[in-house]
């Protein structure tokens, strides 16, 4: 019998699925699509980036003169990656697919002038330390034969209390506060990246003989994923820049 989880991490038998086709895509080959979109949205997103921070008279002076344009920038980042989220298991693949990549090239705008703040030897280095954390993460949550959904509740908590404290850091001057808010949302990007990776089988299980449900899952892991690296970027950046001061 070819079992599988579904998305509450419940056994189930895809061939109960009223959808059902036979497909010879294996596990091996969706996780392989899945790292393959999640690195041409980094790609995208870093490439804009580092594009506009080496030419900041351009693009980048806009956003400082006008912060209106940085703020409809977020907006339309945050209404993609929810529109991603809520609406992909009724958009078509390609639609999806294109919606990722719009994301992460508006996201290559936002974070160019983050990355104006540091050095350039600082941006590569952070860069490195992450794919490398990012990169044992990943295949720890591959590999290991531990169920990792218990995590999900205690990540959950932990993001919102990370925004809580990082919201009254702004108006409250608290020592060492900075530093703490790295390590945290570090620790708690670590954790994020092995749970999504792992997820990676589930939602490979719960679509088995469903091509179009298959490419959407691969899509949302891609996201998650995608966003588990920026965040975890962006926080071992903040982390380094707390030990310079």
């Amino acid at each position: 019998m070819n079992n599988g989880y579904n998305n509450n991490g419940m056994y189930y038998d895809p061939r109960q699925n009223p959808y059902y086709q036979n497909t010879t895509t294996s596990l091996s080959d969706f996780t392989r699509k899945v790292y393959g979109w999640m690195f041409i949205g980094l790609a995208i997103t870093f490439g804009i980036a580092l594009a506009i921070v080496m030419n900041p008279e351009t693009a980048l002076s806009i956003m400082f003169e006008h912060i209106e344009v940085y703020y409809i920038l977020a907006g339309i980042e945050l209404l993609l990656v929810f529109s991603l989220g809520f609406f992909v298991t009724k958009l078509p693949p390609a639609a999806a697919l294109c919606i990722f990549f719009a994301y992460a090239a508006v996201n290559g705008l936002t974070t160019a002038p983050i990355l104006l703040l540091y050095e350039l030897n600082t941006v590569i280095c952070a860069f490195a330390v992450t794919a490398c954390i990012f990169g044992g993460m990943s295949l720890y949550g591959l590999v290991t034969k531990r169920d990792l959904s218990g995590l999900r509740p205690v990540l959950l908590f932990g993001l919102i209390g990370l925004l809580i404290f990082s919201i009254i850091a702004i108006f409250v001057n608290m020592p060492m506060s900075d530093l703490f808010i790295s390590l945290f949302g570090i620790a708690l990007f670590i954790g994020f990246t092995a749970y999504d990776t792992q997820k990676i089988k589930k939602f490979y299980h719960a679509s088995l003989g469903n091509p179009d449900l298959m490419k959407r899952g691969a899509i949302v892991s891609a996201l998650q994923l995608y966003l588990d690296f920026i965040n975890l970027f962006l926080y071992i950046l903040r982390l380094f820049a707390s030990r310079n001061n």
